[in-house]
């Protein structure tokens, strides 16, 4: 069951659009460079990165409208964006935009409604991160990438997504890949993921 709250999403794009700037897609963009940011996506899709070390943790395709968290608890320049590079993207002030929110009030219900969608969004993701063992990890990333849509799956190899989103080695990946698609768990081709037939929960 698809959780993402479109209509939510529709309704503060409707808001916010009219307010906002296109923005060039292909350079990263920080949540609170310049004060807190809003980012409506309204093509493509964003992969959300970890300053620290750029850890890819989220990937997200829209319609979409992320930044919200901001507007309520700053946390600074801890996470950026980068954006496909044939995204359609527009931003506006925190500022801006929680002045048009306080206009009309019940919009915050979906302001609540996608941060709702984030934090679930946010846990089942961190269910098979925090793990003992790298297959369990994997196992999760493979489920992950299976829920992404078909572009996206042609356009990723399962070893970088997998490298990208943990801090698993290459050669972990690569043999538990190998033994998988042996064994008939899953069908891959040129290393990009075609389907899962089962994944076992013990490897």
């Amino acid at each position: 069951m698809d959780l993402k709250p479109l209509d939510s999403i529709e309704r503060l794009m409707t808001l916010l659009l009219p307010q906002a700037d296109e923005i060039v897609a292909r350079r990263p963009r920080s949540f609170h460079k310049n004060g807190p940011e809003i980012y409506l996506l309204k093509e493509g899709h964003f992969w959300l990165h970890r300053r620290v070390d750029d850890l890819q943790m989220s990937m997200a395709k829209a319609p979409h409208i992320f930044g919200l968290a901001e507007l309520l608890i700053p946390v600074g320049d801890t996470t950026y964006v980068k954006f496909a590079a044939d995204s359609e993207v527009y931003a506006l002030s925190g500022a801006k935009a929680q002045a048009l929110l306080n206009e009309q009030p019940a919009l915050w219900q979906d302001v609540s409604r996608i941060l709702a969608f984030h934090l679930h969004f946010s846990t089942w993701r961190d269910l098979h991160l925090l793990n003992d063992n790298a297959y369990d990890t994997i196992r999760g990333k493979l489920l992950e990438l299976e829920k992404h849509d078909e572009s996206l799956r042609k356009s990723t190899t399962i070893l970088n997504y997998i490298l990208g989103t943990t801090k698993l080695s290459r050669s972990t990946i690569l043999r538990v890949m190998k033994n998988l698609t042996d064994g008939g768990y899953l069908e891959a081709q040129r290393g990009k993921l075609i389907r899962i037939v089962h994944l076992p929960l013990r490897y």
